[in-house]
């Protein structure tokens, strides 16, 4: 009989979240294991989660982020469950208290845990140093892209954003992201908008959903009127794909990241990455080798002034950034990993 696996996880489409849960669902159902997916935003308390878990015959819980889904799990939960770290979990909300008490007894009551990359884990490590290693697990995120046919210079054409005599010869630096703080999408907009003054031929387009009306409405206000700055807004993942692979450099602004999917989706694209130093993309940005990082605004401007004049040196970090992806976030190399933690499980 096939077991029945609940995948806990904030569900808002075009997430990194939305987008690593619908994989994992996608690797245990090609092992005919059965899924369900809820989001922690439909339960008021863990109560009504409990109760629900019960109603629905719910053999196993895989649950994404350690506050958003893990405040409804503990060692009151009365069947096993797997833990992964977000990102945000670890880097950010951990100085709250009471988000920090909610988390912890996410992390004792868990069967295993699961990071992305060593350097979340390590973190965790700092948080929770009595975490027991052997139920840790570091689970690469696997990659495959699907980028749709829509063009993405052809959309800038349509709109009215940038005429026809500019676009074939634009340089465009794409943003990717939710629309929030932590992403930090307006970090660039003043050297975009006076780089765009010097070169018209220079654009910054951001994509991504709005996530708060009170940071949308600060967005809003500052890209109102910014010459070069164009807002797409919230696209699929298969147009986001399209966007990126029809872009100059994908651009990351993370105040921080656990492991940023858009960067990976990026590197399969063949598409350089020009990234913001924070523990997350430096773990997985070799800077000069397989894409760029900087620390400043002023930095960024003179990495990618630089970068974008040598064609050279833009095939050598894309080359070297999809063996990247090709060696180390296989989507086959993933499934099985997760695999082997769920079979664990079972005994």
């Amino acid at each position: 009989m096939s077991s029945t696996v609940l995948l806990l996880s904030p569900l808002r489409q075009a997430s990194g979240n939305h987008s690593t849960i619908k994989r994992i669902r996608s690797h245990l159902e090609s092992e005919f294991i059965i899924c369900k997916e809820w989001d922690p935003a439909d339960f008021d308390d863990e109560e009504q989660f409990l109760r629900k878990l019960r109603e629905n015959n719910i053999d196993f819980v895989i649950a994404l982020h350690a506050y958003k889904a893990g405040k409804y799990l503990s060692t009151k939960v009365p069947i096993p469950y797997i833990l992964i770290f977000g990102g945000t979990d670890i880097n950010q909300l951990h100085t709250d208290e009471d988000k920090l008490c909610k988390m912890s007894r996410a992390v004792e009551g868990a069967r295993n845990i699961v990071a992305f990359s060593q350097e979340m884990m390590d973190k965790a490590l700092q948080i929770w140093p009595d975490l027991v290693k052997s139920r840790a697990s570091i689970i690469k995120q696997g990659i495959q892209t699907r980028p749709s046919a829509l063009s993405l210079r052809e959309v800038l054409v349509k709109h009215g954003h940038v005429s026809s005599a500019v676009i074939t010869g634009a340089t465009i630096f794409l943003f990717v992201g939710s629309i929030r703080p932590v992403k930090d999408p307006l970090y660039l907009i003043n050297t975009m908008t006076e780089w765009h003054k010097e070169r018209t031929d220079i654009l910054y387009v951001i994509i991504g959903p709005e996530y708060g009306e009170d940071y949308f409405a600060v967005f809003n206000g500052a890209i109102h009127g910014a010459k070069g700055v164009i807002y797409l807004g919230e696209m699929s993942i298969e147009n986001a794909h399209a966007c990126m692979r029809d872009s100059s450099s994908l651009v990351n602004t993370s105040e921080s990241e656990g492991m940023a999917a858009v960067v990976l989706e990026a590197m399969d694209l063949g598409t350089p990455v020009i990234a913001r130093r924070n523990g997350g993309n430096e773990a997985l940005i070799q800077h000069g080798v397989t894409g760029f990082l900087f620390s400043s605004p002023e930095e960024f401007k003179e990495i990618a002034e630089s970068f974008s004049e040598d064609a050279v040196m833009q095939r050598k970090i894309t080359i070297a950034a999809k063996e990247q992806i090709r060696r180390e976030h296989l989507p086959e190399i993933e499934k099985n990993a997760y695999y082997k933690v769920m079979n664990g499980l079972k005994h």
